[in-house]
């Protein structure tokens, strides 16, 4: 039997062990987000020079159908904030941990209505902090540009719904979690609205 040290030392070692295991398992969800968007980036990097389309970009920004979950979807930009980022279809948690994500069943970048994504606030999105007014946002896929430029941002409570509402013209609303501080579940989300401007090759 363990003596009382003794099982002191055994429970410090386990707590050790499981520490040093949750680091090794974040770690590696990260080094995997990492490898993902560094392979999906080069498929749209190229978005402003035509190009033989990549079978590693969701079939949306190819032909015009429904990604499925979880595949790359486009690349987003926001210059001035430094953000570029590539979006995958969907805001279930396992997706999230690859980097921003499409909502699905709103509209697709440069449709009318409302085009919605979702990232976590200790990633890329993290930069929404210092959007203003007339920033311009950019989402590229294999053949087009879609701009858009900010017109609003604001806070709303958790369980506002507003800012997932239709809209007759296109528009995009990308939303993080806030206070970007806040440490836990935070209680209220960050919301970035831009107008449709153009879409270009």
């Amino acid at each position: 039997m363990f003596g009382a040290k003794g099982g002191m030392r055994f429970a410090a070692g386990g707590c050790i062990a499981a520490g040093a295991l949750l680091l090794l398992c974040s770690a590696a969800v990260s080094l995997r987000a990492w490898f993902w968007q560094e392979r999906h980036a080069e498929a749209f990097a190229a978005a402003d020079t035509p190009s033989t389309p990549s079978l590693d970009v969701a079939p949306a920004s190819r032909a015009g159908h429904q990604p499925l979950r979880g595949e790359a979807l486009a690349l987003l930009r926001v210059p001035r904030l430094g953000i570029e980022t590539v979006v995958a279809e969907g805001t279930d948690p396992r997706t999230l941990l690859l980097g921003p994500g499409h909502m699905e069943g709103s509209a697709l970048p440069g449709e009318p209505d409302n085009c919605i994504i979702a990232g976590h606030r200790d990633g890329p999105f993290g930069r929404l902090r210092s959007a203003r007014p007339g920033d311009v946002v950019e989402i590229a896929d294999r053949a087009r540009v879609k701009r858009y430029r900010v017109e609003s941002v604001e806070t709303v409570r958790k369980d506002d719904l507003r800012p997932l509402a239709p809209t007759r013209a296109p528009i995009l609303t990308l939303i993080t979690c806030y206070p970007f501080d806040y440490v836990g579940r935070a209680p209220r989300r960050f919301i970035v609205r831009a107008s449709f401007l153009e879409d270009r090759t």
